[in-house]
């Protein structure tokens, strides 16, 4: 099943591109940057993307994701790593360190046929 959430997202970023590139452009590349807080799977969004996207200008256009990493800091040690998951054990025997990170979802580029005049 498809995740109502990344359905809601692949429906707002095709409208952002629909309106920002060219008129009557073909459009073949979109790239986004996804902060770890939005809890996106990108599998899911790139369903849900060839899904909204089908029969419009923007059928078959690549999306690319930058899912950006958790950051964690240990109080223990001090030390500080990036980790694709929140919850995870410091090197020095901490199994909670403390888990941040953003909740951006940027359109990046995109990326279009010239449009012939």
């Amino acid at each position: 099943m498809l995740g109502v959430h990344e359905f809601s997202i692949a429906e707002g970023l095709a409208a952002q591109v629909l309106a920002n590139a060219p008129a009557g452009a073909r459009v073949r590349e979109v790239e986004i940057r996804v902060g770890a807080l939005r809890g996106l799977e990108p599998e899911a969004l790139l369903m849900c993307w060839d899904s909204v996207t089908f029969g419009t200008p923007m059928a078959g256009a690549i999306l690319q994701i930058d899912q950006r990493a958790w950051s964690i800091t240990c109080s223990d040690c001090r030390r500080e790593w990036t980790s694709p998951v929140p919850f995870v054990s410091c090197e020095c025997g901490n199994a909670t360190p403390i888990p941040s990170g953003s909740d951006e979802l940027d359109l990046i580029a995109i990326t279009v046929d010239e449009v012939e005049t």
